[in-house]
Order: structure tokens, then sequence, then C-alpha cells
């Protein structure tokens, strides 16, 4: 069969005059042409043999197919009356449903290359948020694995375009990043971006914490600040670069005027056999302190144990303590910390008041 026979078919199946013989043709075409199946589906939904066929096609392919039905109405009076005046008629109707198929053929392929990108490109961006008290694990497109901190706000697409492997992160998150040397893994935050090709590092960036923080482990990662795009810092395993965030201001106890604190340093880790850290116990569940501000250790224990701390004493927050929390409750937490401290608390809902036992 030909393109014009099936024009022709499609024509009648249309207009309802074809017959079995002629419709089993069609239907044993379309089985062994089904590039010509889409054809079809325009055409059905267009005569109401879909249901839906507003989802199916779009508003301004609709209306412009309203137009041609008109036309093709006006093409049926016109041939009553030639043949009401005994001259041969030209099949109109058939000539205009035949039109129709062609300028639906284009319509078709208009239409499922639209959907088609639209699949591609639309809802590709993923994003995780995970709650106080919780932790999160997710494997990225390309097999690298990242682990997601309580408290952390993470969003990635679905699938990596070519050329580039990029995510947004909020929080605390620990990468191992499949290698790839053709598309680098970049790591965005809100003050400065982590650049990889294949490695193992922790990054944590909380909005509320006094610096953004990252440490690597394996390979070797290059870090660019938002406020300095041509610094580029790089890092090598077993060292931690830790970000001011934001710059903090302290007033210089010998002049009238303020300086400010380093914007970052690098420092360089011990080497343990297992890797395991301080910035990474986390992902053991665990919280390592060692002469760390207590406001700091008791932010972690908020994200951990899904409450509020509130302090009654400003020296409280100061206090230098060392220690590790790993499965602990709240209450067996809270009994291991006033061994370090002179700590009185009381836990109201989800609230955990802290002051000195004996006040100061």
């Amino acid at each position: 069969m030909g393109k014009s026979r099936f024009i022709e078919l499609m024509a009648k199946s249309m207009d309802g005059s074809a017959n079995k013989e002629e419709l089993d043709e069609l239907e044993l075409f379309l089985k062994q042409h089904p590039g010509y199946k889409k054809i079809q589906q325009v055409t059905d939904a267009l005569t109401g043999t879909l249901n839906n066929n507003d989802e199916i096609l779009p508003t301004t392919i609709n209306s412009k197919l309203d137009e041609l039905w008109v036309k093709i109405k006006d093409s049926e009076e016109t041939e009553t009356e030639i043949f009401a005046g005994n001259v041969r008629p030209f099949n109109w109707r058939w000539i205009g449903a035949a039109a129709a198929v062609a300028v639906l053929g284009l319509f078709g392929f208009l239409f499922y290359s639209q959907r088609a990108n639209q699949q591609l490109n639309a809802a590709v961006t993923k994003k995780i948020d995970v709650p106080f008290g919780k932790m999160m694990q997710v494997t990225l497109s390309d097999g690298t694995k990242v682990k997601l901190n309580a408290g952390s706000h993470f969003s990635y697409p679905s699938v990596f375009e070519a050329g580039q492997r990029e995510v947004n992160l909020e929080g605390e998150g620990f990468f191992e990043v499949t290698k790839n040397p053709k598309k680098p893994f970049l790591v965005h935050t809100a003050g400065f971006t982590v650049k990889v090709l294949g490695t193992v590092f922790n990054v944590k960036a909380y909005r509320d914490d006094k610096t953004t923080e990252t440490t690597l482990l394996k390979g070797k990662v290059q870090v660019e600040l938002a406020d300095d795009p041509e610094k580029k810092i790089i890092l090598s395993p077993h060292e931690k670069l830790t970000i001011n965030n934001p710059a903090q201001i302290v007033p210089n106890q010998f002049a009238k005027a303020t300086v400010a604190k380093i914007k970052y340093e690098v420092a360089t880790l011990p080497v343990v056999s297992n890797d395991v850290y301080a910035e990474n116990a986390w992902i053991d569940h665990k919280i390592m302190f060692a002469n760390n501000d207590f406001e700091d250790v008791a932010r972690q224990m908020e994200r951990k144990y899904n409450v509020k701390i509130v302090f009654a004493d400003e020296a409280l927050k100061k206090e230098q303590i060392s220690g590790v929390l790993e499965n602990e409750s709240l209450d067996t937490a809270l009994n291991f910390l006033r061994q370090i401290v002179p700590l009185q608390s009381k836990i109201d809902g989800s609230t955990v008041y802290l002051s000195y036992k004996n006040k100061k």
C-alpha cells in the first residue's frame, strides 16, 4: 500500500464510509508500518475515538483543527449544490478529510516532538528535605552515593546532562563520587562550590552555623568561594577547609577599631586507620567533640534529637567540652554532659532548657 492509499483509507475511516475490508486493510497496514500509528491516534482524538483528547492535543492544535473542520463542512455543502445541478461531483468530503490527515501528520509530528522534549526537560530536578532526628541516603544516576545529615536540603537532577554533574546542598552531606574525568562533579552551597573528579569528602554548610567546612578523605578537591571566585583552594587528603560564615567581626581589646577574623583556614587532620573524624562521625550516628563550645555541640544535638535547646546562661554557651555521644537517648546524653559541666536541665515537650547547677 502506498501513502496515497493510506490517506484514502484514513479519510474513509474518519467519515465512516470505510467498509470492513477497507478497515481490515488499514489495520494490516498500521501493523506493518507502526510509525503511521501516531497519525491515526491524532485523528482518532479529533473524531472522538479517544477519551481526554484535550490532554492529548495542545490547545493551539485543537483550535487550528476546529477551523479545518469548518472548512470541510463548507466543502460538504458545496458538494450538495453541484450534485443538484446534475454535474458529476468531486468527492469534496474525501478530499477535505484527506487534507486533514496530511495536516494532522504535521501536527502530530510537532506535538510528539514537543512532548518528547518536555519529558526530557520537565521535572528533572529532585529535592530531598531531611527532617531533624533523621538521616537519608541517595544514589545519583552516575553511581555517586550521598549521605545527608539531619536538617539538610539537597537537590539534584534525576539524570546528569552531558559534560556536567552538579548538585546543591544546604546542610551536611558525605559524598562518595564516582570517578569521571570528563564530567567534573560540583557541589554548590551558599558560600562556596566544591569541584571534584572522583573522591570522598564531607561538606557541612548549615545556614545557622558559625562556619562552613569541607573535609577531604580521598582524592583531591578544588573549592571556589562565592564572594571570591578567583580564589581556588586545593585540598589534599586529610585536609579540612573552614570558612567563617559569615565573616566574624570581633572587638580589639587594645583599640576602638574592630578587626575581622581570618576568612578561611586549611588544617591537616591526623591520619587514622578507619578515617573516622569528628567531621564525619555523624554518618555513624555519633557526635564527637574536642574542646568545642557547648553551643556548637548543642546545635548538633538539636538536629540529632529533633529538639530546641535554650541556654539560660550566656556563659554556659562558651563552656569548652569534649566527649562522644553515640546512640544514647536524649536523657542519657544530658546525664553524660552533667559529668562535664555543672549543669541542670529541664525538658518541656520538644524544648530543652539548660542552666548552671550553681549559677556563676
